[in-house]
């Protein structure tokens, strides 16, 4: 015989029952609610779409809070400019009417005046150089320009007569009526 064959025997019987098959604690089951998945997940996004366009929204509106109109705030510093305009000097009264409509002309119109002399601001009025400014406004700062100038450096006999015109002047020019592609003046 050989000794590597193994006889191989019936399973011995016994009165023990037979046990059940092994089986999960919880049956796997079929998804078959796709349909409230996708609505979930398409009420996620548009609930993140319109969360972004409200942070995007405020961003924006923090950063160009609203602004006062540059005629406004120009005719607000010459009103209160007025009440003390009898007791300033003529050379101090022409300076700040003329850099209030400086910083008018800049806030408005983005032209330079602010940092060029009267001269050179009045030599690029006359050549034309002056493409921000409309023509309507060129003729009347020049004028105010010259005058400021005459009431600053000349300083003549009748000065005094003078300084509440200038204020006058000024608002005039800041309530222009202004060509079609231009912001419309403050009344």
């Amino acid at each position: 015989m050989n000794p590597f064959l193994v006889a191989q025997l019936p399973p011995p019987q016994t009165d023990a029952p037979e046990l059940p098959d092994i089986q999960d604690i919880v049956p796997p089951q079929a998804a078959s609610d796709y349909g409230l998945l996708i609505l979930a997940l398409i009420g996620l996004l548009i609930f993140i779409v319109i969360a972004i366009f409200l942070a995007v929204h405020f961003i924006r509106k923090k950063q160009h809070p609203h602004q006062i109109p540059a005629g406004r705030v120009a005719l607000k510093r010459l009103a209160d400019l007025e009440p003390q305009s009898n007791d300033l000097p003529v050379n101090e009264l022409s300076l700040q009417v003329s850099n209030i409509l400086k910083d008018y002309l800049q806030a408005r119109f983005h032209d330079p005046f602010r940092y060029e002399t009267s001269q050179e601001f009045i030599h690029r009025l006359g050549s034309g150089a002056s493409q921000n400014l409309p023509q309507s406004l060129q003729n009347d700062l020049a004028r105010f320009t010259l005058a400021c100038d005459e009431l600053k450096f000349a300083r003549p006999a009748n000065a005094d007569s003078k300084k509440v015109p200038l204020i006058e002047e000024a608002r005039l020019i800041i309530r222009e009526p202004i060509t079609a592609n231009a912001a419309p003046p403050v009344s």
